[in-house]
This record gives structure tokens, C-alpha cells and sequence, in this order.
């Protein structure tokens, strides 16, 4: 169960919208900018601050004008690979297809609802956040496997161009016994 926040909203980014507060980490499709760099949403649709008493709302039509939610990048990678597999029975129609999606985390630290209100993270809670975050998120070409045949050649092509005082001399093989042919039974 999560609780309510003081102050939220809601951004659109990547043609989606995510609920933020601050101190979310969020995966959204891939944005330009390094790890560590500063973010800026200027697409804010609703905000809204809760007390004990009350909840105040401010909505845009369609977005609130001086709304601003701030973050940070802490990850740039692509996600898990989905398969994509189309068949039609007793046709001998089979596709597969992967797809994996580019896509950036950010950690977001600061809303301002754009009447003046605003919530930010505090250096402590950032810290103890990044602590205990760990990406998800693999570099390109991370999800292949080592067994697959692109890295068999490099592995090959490598182990042709090391010297040879660098690889194990081969011990020589003995030469397999060779078996007596079956002998028929008579009938």
C-alpha cells in the first residue's frame, strides 16, 4: 500500500503518463541525457497537495502553465526483450521477432505545481534512495548469451591470434582402438 504523498502529479512523456512525486525512481522511453544529468517536464496535466484535512487540485486543459517537475537521470539502457511470435496452424506459417525497448530511469526530485507550491527531495532522502536503487537495465547487445554464434567466431578468431607460447600445448591423442567387426551366427 502506498501512501499519499504531499504533493503529486501527473506528467506525459514518451506519449504516456506517469504519477511522480518526489523521491520516485520511473522508467519512461529513452530520453536524451547522461547518468546524473537534470531533467525537466514541462508537460505537467494535474497536480495536486494533500493534507489531513483536504486535498487541493490543480488541473490543466491540457497542461498547468509554470508546472514543473525536475528529476535526475540514473540509468540509460534497454529493457528485457520481448518475443514476438505470429503462427497459423496447419499453414507452416511460423514468425519470431525480439524487440527491446531503449529506455531512461529518473529519479525524480522536485514538483512545483505552477500556483507557487512546490515539494523537493531532500539531499538525505536522495542519497538513501540511490542507495538502495540498482538498475534493471542492460547496455545494447547485453541480452545476448555467450553461446550464441557471433561470440563462438570472436572466440575462435581470439584464441587463432594469441601467440602460441599464451595457449596450453595440446597433449597428443591417442588413437582411438579399433573395433572387430561383428562376427555373423549361423543359422
Amino acid at each position: 500500500m502506498q501512501f499519499l504523498a504531499p504533493m503529486y502529479a501527473v506528467i506525459e512523456t514518451g506519449g504516456k503518463q506517469y504519477r511522480v512525486q518526489p523521491g520516485d525512481i520511473i522508467e519512461v522511453e529513452k530520453l536524451e541525457g547522461d547518468v546524473g544529468g537534470a531533467m525537466k517536464f514541462e508537460n505537467v496535466l494535474f497536480a495536486a497537495k494533500a493534507t489531513d484535512e483536504n486535498t487541493q487540485i490543480w488541473l490543466g486543459r491540457p497542461y498547468l502553465k509554470g508546472a514543473v517537475v525536475t528529476g535526475e537521470v540514473v540509468g540509460q539502457g534497454r529493457g528485457e526483450k520481448v518475443l514476438i511470435i505470429k503462427m497459423k496452424r496447419r499453414k507452416q506459417y511460423r514468425r519470431t521477432q525480439g524487440h527491446r525497448q531503449f529506455l531512461t530511469q529518473i529519479l525524480v526530485t522536485g514538483v512545483t505545481n505552477g500556483a507557487g507550491e512546490q515539494a523537493a527531495l531532500s539531499d538525505s532522502d536522495k542519497k538513501a534512495t540511490l542507495a538502495k536503487f540498482s538498475t534493471n537495465l542492460k547496455a545494447k547487445g547485453a541480452a545476448a548469451t555467450p553461446k550464441t554464434l557471433g561470440s563462438r567466431k570472436r572466440l575462435a578468431a581470439a584464441k587463432k591470434a594469441a601467440p602460441a607460447s599464451e595457449t596450453k600445448a595440446a597433449a597428443p591423442k591417442k588413437a582411438a582402438a579399433k573395433k572387430a567387426p561383428a562376427k555373423k551366427k549361423a543359422e
